[in-house]
């Protein structure tokens, strides 16, 4: 027998797509203020691409929907990963 607990798949879920959505939020409002600075700075993460060359004008409307999307996304995942984690954890 088990002494694992099982997680709750609705709350992982839910927590998860939270913290992508305020990420992707966060990431729209630093292109929004600080522009090039916020692109240099993701370019260190991203060794040998220039996002510089890549960028478009930001469209606040856009970028909600899309943290929308992206929070959707992270709540399915979330979920899927306690799914999976329930099921072979015992």
């Amino acid at each position: 027998m088990s002494s694992k607990q099982k997680l709750d798949s609705k709350a992982i879920g839910i927590a998860t797509g939270t913290i992508v959505f305020i990420l992707s939020i966060l990431c729209l409002l630093a292109i929004l203020l600080f522009g090039d600075s916020t692109i240099g700075f993701f370019n260190l993460f991203f060794h040998g691409i220039g996002l510089s060359l890549i960028r478009t004008t930001t469209n606040i409307a856009e970028g909600i929907i899309g943290s929308i999307a992206l929070g959707a996304i992270g709540f399915i995942f979330g979920w899927l990963f306690a799914v999976i984690y329930n099921k072979y954890s015992d």
